[in-house]
């Protein structure tokens, strides 16, 4: 069965802080890939900032009126995870500290049974961390820590870039590793900005605050980087 992910660059109900009323359009767009809202399974994981309690709350204020939810607590195995995903229709996985997120879910055996739900259905997606770990390729870090390259979960080829203008230490960074081919080419997703990827090719841009966030194909060109405006039909590969 083909991947889904929906990729949201930043906001949203896990940050009510950054977020503006608007971005509820993006959580509304993707309980609309899977049909009437009232019969949407929605799940949630927030392993990357440790189950924190707001954002955990964030996520049962959002949708527990208009849909059925559930979330996977950090403490949870692989046979937990499988019998978690076998309920859900749509995974939501928070932002956090990508790189704790991944090496969390390689030690449990969380990974195999993602990518196994993914590959039967259910639709993966998440903001930040949540969004760029499904990709094969990432750049992770702060502009304090610095920034290191690191595999992700594969699920779909090249990487990807959270906050892409809204945070311009991460959007240099991330420009310069694909121009000097560390990093492969890849998307770059503002906040207040969604993608819908369906069998790796991109189906749907929800730019829910306007004019002010887009999401980007950023390429390599001769040893300098090219940024242009992704658009509907464009396929990874």
């Amino acid at each position: 069965m083909a991947v889904q992910i929906f990729a949201v660059g930043g906001g949203g109900f896990t940050h009510p802080e950054d977020a503006i009323p608007g971005d509820s359009e993006l959580e509304d767009e993707l309980l609309a890939l899977v049909g009437p809202v009232e019969s949407v399974r929605i799940g949630y994981i927030g392993h990357a900032n440790n189950d924190n309690t707001d954002r955990l709350r964030g996520f049962y204020d959002r949708f527990q009126k208009c849909a059925a939810t559930d979330h996977l607590p950090l403490n949870a195995d692989a046979a937990s995870a499988d019998k978690f995903l076998s309920r859900i229709d749509i995974l939501y996985v928070s932002g956090g500290a990508t790189v704790k997120l991944l090496a969390h879910w390689h030690k449990t055996g969380i990974a195999s049974s993602l990518l196994k739900a993914a590959h039967h259905g259910v639709i993966m997606s998440g903001v930040s961390a949540g969004a760029i770990c499904w990709f094969e390729d990432l750049l992770l870090g702060t502009a304090q820590d610095g920034y290191n390259l690191h595999s992700g979960l594969g699920l779909l080829p090249g990487s990807a870039c959270p906050h892409y203008h809204n945070e311009p230490e991460r959007k240099e960074a991330y420009d310069s590793h694909v121009s000097n081919r560390q990093l492969a080419a890849g998307l770059a997703i503002d906040d207040g900005v969604g993608v819908y990827i369906n069998d790796r090719v991109v189906k749907n841009i929800i730019r829910a605050r306007g004019n002010t966030g887009n999401a980007y194909r950023v390429e390599c060109n001769c040893d300098s980087v090219a940024v242009s405006e992704l658009q509907t039909g464009h396929k990874l590969i």
